[in-house]
């Protein structure tokens, strides 16, 4: 059995063109699938398919789409909408012969594949973000939305298993009511290799007018609130107070030159660059993600700094420790299981400038101790490498399977 190739089908409510953690990470593992042999049938929603119809050929699995304006129908009606995609899901699975379903967000995908599985089908689910996490300070959750919340707690806890890429998320899960031994840790990947790779520092920085001799800090993310960002901005005014050094402060993401103002009002603006999104999807004909690009410029990079309020998983922080970069992050759901508690990089208190700022300057000043951390990073990197995540995914894959066909003969 643990060799028989699988039909996996792989259904979200974001893709590619995208670029974000949750497109980039299932596309990786959509391609490791099918390099080991299996047939993955990607289902996205209809824009998607139709922006990537330039490199749709060049993919070695399967798109698919669901029918255009279904994720306006999820948007206004919620359980309309999962009921929708149910419905959508069976068709795709009647056509395709899939094997296991492994859905990505929890909702609507993952209320929607538990609608058209439960009972039926093999199958996982893996939230992803805002999807299961709630911080009502920032406005940020799906479930803050009454009619979701309802949702997800009705159907998530009757998944075959539910996929948590850290412990925060296992321990959201728990709160909904769902049983331990439905839970399955499997964290996201990077590409070990490609981000370890000595790239062209001074090409790199000379491209984006960034001071070669400069103490450059990095931090990669699409601008919003969650994000932390106006305490990055103030933390860079801080440090610019205390110290005399030459430091820069990049910032590579969606949506972040709207942060210019803000520095200017702060005047750090002559030590910020802004660099927006990085990329494109259609980049390289093997659609290596994350882009070149963003990797080289990690390769820039002296240290990473990640000031983020609350993440599912943060996989910018496990990209620069991959890279060899010493880390500051945050002690925010899903920063702090990544750099365990402090153990693997620097972590401060959610929305404190003056912490952040402290942190930073002792890893600008002190050579010895950025050599430790980045050495500490770059150890803790090797958790996170593709292959182990896949071997992971395929083992849950066989056990689900071999479970569903247990219950199956047990049923009179």
């Amino acid at each position: 059995m643990t060799d028989i190739p699988l039909k996996i089908g792989m259904p979200t409510s974001t893709f590619l063109p995208a670029l974000g953690g949750v497109e980039v990470g299932l596309h990786n593992i959509a391609m490791r699938l099918a390099a080991r042999g299996h047939s993955p049938v990607v289902a996205v929603p209809a824009r998607n398919l139709r922006d990537l119809r330039q490199v749709r050929n060049q993919l070695p699995y399967t798109l698919a789409a669901f029918p255009p304006k279904t994720m306006t129908l999820v948007h206004h009606w919620p359980d309309l909408g999962s009921r929708w995609i149910a419905a959508c899901l069976s068709r795709l699975a009647h056509k395709n012969g899939i094997d296991i379903w492994h859905g990505t967000i929890g909702f609507p995908i993952g209320v929607a594949l538990i609608r058209h599985a439960a009972g039926r089908t093999p199958h996982l689910v893996r939230c992803a973000g805002e999807d299961i996490q709630v911080a009502p300070e920032i406005g940020y959750g799906m479930r803050l939305n009454p009619r979701i919340d309802g949702l997800v707690r009705d159907w998530l806890p009757r998944a075959d298993m539910l996929v948590a890429i850290t412990d925060s998320v296992a321990a959201e899960y728990v709160k909904l009511g769902v049983a331990p031994d439905a839970i399955r840790h499997i964290p996201n990947g990077v590409d070990l290799e490609r981000f370890a790779a000595d790239g062209d520092r001074k090409a790199t920085r000379r491209r984006h007018g960034i001071p070669e001799d400069a103490f450059m800090f990095l931090s990669v993310g699409r601008n919003h609130p969650k994000k932390g960002y106006d305490d990055l901005l103030k933390a860079t005014r801080k440090l610019a107070d205390r110290s005399n050094m030459s430091f820069a402060v990049v910032v590579a993401g969606a949506g972040t030159d709207a942060l210019q103002s803000r520095a200017e009002d702060l005047a750090v603006a002559d030590r910020l660059h802004l660099l927006g999104t990085m990329g494109s999807a259609d980049a390289a004909i093997n659609l290596q993600l994350p882009g070149d690009d963003l990797v080289d410029l990690y390769s820039a990079a002296d240290a990473f700094v990640f000031p983020s309020h609350i993440e599912t998983f943060g996989i910018a922080l496990v990209e620069a420790m991959a890279a060899g970069l010493p880390v500051v992050t945050t002690n925010g759901p899903g920063c702090r299981d990544i750099v365990a508690d402090g153990r693997w990089g620097e972590m401060v208190p959610v929305a404190d400038p003056y912490a952040l700022a402290e942190a930073m300057d002792r890893l600008m000043q002190d050579s010895k101790y950025r050599r430790s951390r980045a050495a500490d990073a770059s150890m803790r990197a090797g958790d996170f490498s593709w292959d182990r995540v896949v071997d992971l995914y395929i083992e849950t894959y066989r056990h689900i399977i071999e479970q569903t066909h247990n219950r199956e003969r047990l049923t009179p």
